[in-house]
């Protein structure tokens, strides 16, 4: 069984027993115990479960569970695909930058930078605010606090009104025609800073190729991207459907266990 497979089972597995011990999937699975603690690892660190000591832990939809998720934005794999982003990120230009807590990572990387930088994020612009530039401009409106963005009517005008050099955006769920979000707002907002961006380059992990969860707002075709950066290789059908000159580009080496 590929790691992929294992890992789909062993989501169907927390939401049936809630939290799992990394010694019983190696079991489970009759593969090595190393073998069973990079598939936590891997779930773990993109944010679909909490490690606890020993194995791992169901994340549900209270608020305990998600102050623990956004904590998970420090781990390697988000910190690789924050890092690779950052090659395009350049001085002097104007970039949007949207809520995900890789892209929160992201704005880390680039403080000192001097471009411009517009995000309805308040992740974002705190950490943007910890150095003299790059300068950046807060989208005002009603704050969303569980998804910790802004959104308002005249946010999406001023929008209207700019041209990014890149567009940096997130996503809860990707299918086979575009990338999905949990809220309609947030959704409309990213739609047009797509549309004004010269280049769209989009943060997904794999597993959100194969998300469950409820996302059911369209933000952009697949077909308006120009760079995904991902943790792992994509297959073969999910590739083919991008626009042949999407660029992906994913941060981690396969594993063939």
């Amino acid at each position: 069984m590929k790691q992929e497979e294992r890992l789909r089972a062993i989501k169907q597995l927390l939401t049936k027993k809630h939290q799992l011990e990394t010694k019983d999937l190696a079991k489970y699975f009759n593969v090595s115990f190393d073998t069973a603690r990079r598939d936590v690892l891997r779930l773990t660190s993109t944010g679909q479960a909490i490690r606890v000591h020993g194995g791992l832990l169901e994340i549900s939809h209270d608020d305990v569970p998600n102050f623990l998720t956004r904590n998970q934005i420090d781990s390697p794999v988000k910190t690789q695909m924050a890092q690779m982003a950052k090659h395009f990120v350049h001085p002097n230009q104007c970039d949007f930058i949207g809520p995900s807590t890789t892209l929160k990572k992201l704005s880390q990387l680039i403080n000192g930078m001097d471009l411009q930088v517009v995000t309805n994020s308040i992740d974002n612009s705190l950490e943007l605010m910890r150095s003299n530039l790059p300068s950046v401009r807060l989208l005002g409106g009603k704050i969303d606090k569980q998804h910790r963005f802004s959104y308002s009517i005249s946010a999406l005008e001023i929008l209207k009104r700019m041209n990014f050099n890149t567009a940096f955006i997130g996503t809860s769920n990707v299918k086979s025609d575009g990338l999905y979000l949990t809220k309609m707002s947030d959704a409309e907002l990213i739609r047009i800073a797509a549309q004004r961006a010269n280049q769209v380059v989009v943060i997904a992990e794999a597993y959100k190729f194969n998300n469950q969860n409820t996302s059911p707002y369209l933000s952009i075709p697949l077909d308006n991207i120009d760079v995904l950066i991902t943790d792992t290789s994509l297959p073969t059908e999910i590739r083919q459907n991008f626009a042949t000159n999407t660029q992906i580009i994913p941060v981690l080496k396969k594993r063939a266990n």
